[in-house]
């Protein structure tokens, strides 16, 4: 390892003496981490018993998904030494971090190096001042991610994990380099004044920076390479510039003709490559190669978006920045995975969700054709402090200037959904909503202002939730584009009212370009359901739901374009759904696996052909034979294609051929018990097959042996356990010589949708969609199986607790939580007249939403199948589930 350390070390310093160029390099690996503050010096001895990670790291990937309300905000401490050669005595030495969340304190051998307030915007500080060369030297960092009102975000729909959660580097310049301290950006920007199809103009400008202690005479060359290395077009600046100062320059006109346009369809990329040379004796002292990529853009109100002089529609999806296991401390190789399924669903366009991220992902997004949507995170609220003003100003600022060089950046936003605490508010006075509205609009304004200023050729947007109250007060007259996040049929209203809504705006506004910034419905690839609605949270309801948004969004000529929410499920610590801690709108689940949604844009809006069978992730079925004795459950499956015709084949039988319409067919399936092979075809070599086991419930339970039937009391769907691959099936009411509850009803309230069951986290269990549904007031459950010997599984749950349940991140409505009763929820489980559970009082057995089950041992006998009766002594008895499993 030691000599492996020297090698890199050679290697490095061979490259800086050659050419006297700046070096870069990450340094991420291992760190010492401590969790919590310090107290007294932090050296290298003191840091030695401190955990050792690597870069990303955040401290939130474990305890942001935990039964734990909450999870840690405060400070963490991070520790490295770093070995300075001597050589690098005269060089400039900088530390640069990605990204830290959110406040940041830089210390060099104990010497404080800077702060930085923004968790997601880069940061340098120069170091050469403060390391001892030829040594090794001890870098530390304090980061805190605490609650700060002058720090946005506030509050969001989405985790704020602490920690060095991005790369960290080290970079060597010589004493004359382009400036590295502008904001941790390139300090070299590229601009495309004009772009036509015969002749672009590029513009180079930036700083120079002589740290030496002489004059300088020198030369800015510039050179636009093509992608095969071809010089295209050059320019060469001379300039003078004394010691110890900085000089400002810019080359114009610097032409290339026939320019090869950059778009989704084709992202052909240029590169500028800017020297400083002497011009004395032609020694390179500095080197920074830019992407280039020609085109340009309009946004207008009738025509919608414009690219390269042609109408194009921006079909996109919004991203989060965190995975499975590791939230958001990711390698770039997890970005890049990202942004390629992204592009390979058939998407041209991304809303960067809701912060600047990872420089990875604008590097990919440029290369993949990407258009891209970056903003700040001045979401829900602000506060009206001139502190949280300066601090929203310099975010913007590093971010525009961090990023502006990207040619696939079309749009820089700064809120998002910024009134909805104020718009949602049923108590608030006019006097206090024209308060907040005036200081949002101003602070708006100088963002707005700040933004065209830093990069005027970029147009400038905000995401608004569905409330007209953006417009009077004034917030959705500042950007250029409005983004409209809208979610009609699932937190309110029903599908088809997003183009009432779309069309009221573009008749009150029709300058005023727009786009649909957000839309979508969780699921959950364990839920289905025959009955898809509203808040079920199953795949079915979400194909439904981004089916109905695609058709009507592509009818409307002037929409710009839209962004679902969200590519991929993302934490969310104060959700409590059917994964709690996730926000489920992803078209790919928390760990990258494709929902059934996504291969509907991939039939819509890819090229290649495409045939999907929508149940790659409903492959156990079951279902009720639909006649007496025939063995067979029909229910329907859709499939996804952007063929003309599509058959459909059931263990080698055609089921028909069928049209497509709007990139979708429909069919009903007689499923048999056992595998059933499914195989959809265009007849022409596209096709796609799933295997799927499906198990027939008798309609007359008594016709043959129940071996295991498990039901998802209170709820309408099917539910499959991703560990022991039960599937609970829907609920029913009792029907003779079936089963079903007697009495009482499933568990639902209407709360501007109808809502099926609680939403809470369920402890000691991963089964939240069977826990969170339950039968109330339920009198007695049965089951006329065969006479025999069965283990019956109860699943219970309390409910009601003396802390809010909270449905939703934003509460719309004046619905309020189920209170405690007073009496208590006492009773009696009697299995076929006899009392197995006794006095069962879940509140104070086991506390409020907590999963418990009993197994119980019985046999029916006499033809009088299983009866579970349920003795109220006090409250409404509650049944989550109910399994029933033949034994020998």
């Amino acid at each position: 390892m030691r000599k492996l350390i020297l090698c890199i070390c050679v290697i490095l310093l061979g490259v800086l003496t050659a050419r006297s160029q700046r070096i870069i390099y990450t340094i991420n690996s291992g760190w010492k981490f401590h969790k919590g503050d310090v107290t007294g010096t932090v050296n290298a001895e003191s840091v030695q018993n401190w955990e050792v990670v690597n870069i990303p790291h955040t401290w939130n990937d474990k305890d942001a998904f935990d039964d734990q309300p909450g999870y840690y905000r405060g400070v963490g401490w991070y520790a490295k030494e770093l070995s300075v050669p001597s050589q690098w005595k005269g060089k400039n030495i900088f530390i640069q971090f990605e990204g830290v969340n959110q406040e940041t304190d830089v210390f060099i051998n104990g010497k404080y190096a800077g702060n930085h307030k923004g968790g997601y915007t880069a940061f340098n500080f120069e170091i050469s001042n403060l390391v001892n060369y030829g040594q090794k030297n001890l870098i530390t960092v304090k980061a805190d991610n605490k609650h700060d009102k002058n720090i946005p975000p506030l509050n969001a729909d989405f985790t704020f994990y602490g920690g060095i959660y991005r790369n960290v580097h080290i970079i060597i310049s010589d004493a004359i380099h382009f400036d590295i301290s502008n904001n941790a950006s390139d300090g070299v920007f590229v601009e495309t004044p004009s772009v036509s199809k015969q002749k672009a103009s590029v513009r180079i400008s930036g700083k120079l920076a002589n740290n030496s202690s002489v004059d300088k005479k020198l030369q800015i060359q510039t050179s636009i390479f093509d992608k095969d290395q071809h010089v295209v077009a050059r320019k060469i600046s001379n300039v003078i510039i004394p010691s110890n100062s900085a000089l400002d320059f810019q080359q114009d006109d610097i032409e290339v003709i026939n320019p090869k346009l950059w778009s989704p369809v084709n992202p052909y990329l240029y590169h500028a490559v800017s020297r400083v040379v002497d011009d004395n004796n032609n020694n390179v002292y500095d080197e920074i190669t830019l992407p280039v990529g020609l085109r340009w853009y309009s946004f207008t109100g009738e025509k919608g978006f414009m690219l390269n002089g042609e109408a194009f529609k921006l079909i996109g999806t919004n991203r989060h920045q965190d995975f499975s296991g590791k939230g958001n401390a990711l390698t770039d190789d997890y970005h890049s995975n990202d942004y390629t399924k992204i592009k390979e669903l058939g998407f041209n366009f991304v809303r960067l969700a809701h912060y600047p991220q990872a420089q990875e992902v604008y590097r990919t997004c440029d290369e993949l054709g990407l258009l891209v949507w970056s903003e700040i995170p001045i979401v829900n609220e602000i506060t009206q402090t001139q502190e949280f003003t300066n601090n929203c100003l310099n975010m913007q600022r590093e971010h525009v200037r961090q990023t502006r060089n990207h040619p696939s950046i079309i749009l820089y936003g700064y809120m998002n959904e910024v009134l909805i605490r104020m718009l949602s508010s049923k108590d608030m006075a006019e006097a206090e909503r024209r308060k907040i509205g005036d200081s949002t609009a101003a602070l708006a304004k100088k963002l707005n202002d700040l933004t065209k200023k830093e990069a005027p050729a970029i147009s400038t947007v905000m995401a608004l939730h569905g409330d007209t109250g953006y417009n009077k007060y004034g917030i959705a007259f500042i950007p250029d584009v409005i983004g409209w996040n809208l979610y009609f049929g699932w937190y309110y209203g029903n599908l088809e009212d997003l183009t009432t809504f779309l069309n009221d705006q573009h008749q009150k506004y029709p300058s005023r370009p727009l786009i649909v910034s957000e839309f979508g419905a969780d699921a959950d690839i364990r839920n289905h359901t025959l009955i898809p609605r509203p808040w079920d949270y199953s795949e079915d309801y979400e194909n439904i739901m981004h089916a109905s948004y695609i058709k009507q969004m592509l009818a409307l000529k002037y929409l710009s374009g839209f962004a679902a929410w969200n590519f991929a499920d993302f934490g969310a610590e104060n959700r409590t759904n059917t994964i709690p801690f996730i926000n489920q709108k992803g078209l790919v689940t928390y760990d990258r696996k494709e929902k059934d949604a996504a291969s509907l844009y991939r039939a819509y809006f890819t090229k290649q052909p495409v045939v999907y069978l929508a149940t790659h992730n409903n492959t156990k079925r079951s279902g009720t034979e639909n006649t007496r004795g025939s063995g067979l459950s029909i229910q329907p499956l859709s499939i996804f294609t952007n063929l003309n015709k599509i058959e459909l084949l059931l263990n080698g039988k055609s089921l028909g051929l069928q049209e497509v319409k709007d990139h979708q067919v429909s069919f009903n399936v007689p499923f048999q018990q056992g595998i059933n092979l499914l195989e959809a075809t265009d007849k022409q070599g596209h096709s796609d097959k799933v295997p799927a086991s499906f198990n027939i419930i008798p309609t007359i339970l008594s016709d043959k042996e129940c071996n295991d039937l498990a039901v998802n009391a209170g709820s309408f769907q099917y539910f499959l356990e991703d560990e022991t691959h039960v599937l609970w099936v829907p609920d029913q009411p009792y029907k003779k010589g079936s089963y079903g509850y007697i009495g009482g009803s499933p568990n639902m309230k209407t709360d501007r949708q109808v809502k099926v069951g609680i939403a809470n986290n369920i402890l000691d269990s991963k089964s939240e969609p069977l826990f969170q549904t339950f039968d109330e007031g339920i009198q007695a459950y049965r089951f006329d199986v065969q006479d025999g010997k069965y283990t019956l599984m109860l699943c219970f749950m309390e409910p009601d607790s003396k802390m809010p349940a909270t449905d939703v991140i934003y509460n719309f409505s004046n619905a309020k939580d189920t209170a405690v009763q007073k009496e208590g929820r006492v009773f009696n489980v009697l299995v076929n007249g006899k009392n197995v559970i006794d006095n069962l009082n879940l509140a104070r057995d086991y506390g409020a939403h907590r999963a418990v089950t009993f197994n119980i041992n019985t046999t029916a006998n006499n033809h009088a199948g299983i009866e579970v009766k349920f003795d109220a002594l006090s409250g409404k008895p509650v049944l989550c589930g109910i399994r029933i499993k033949k034994t020998n």
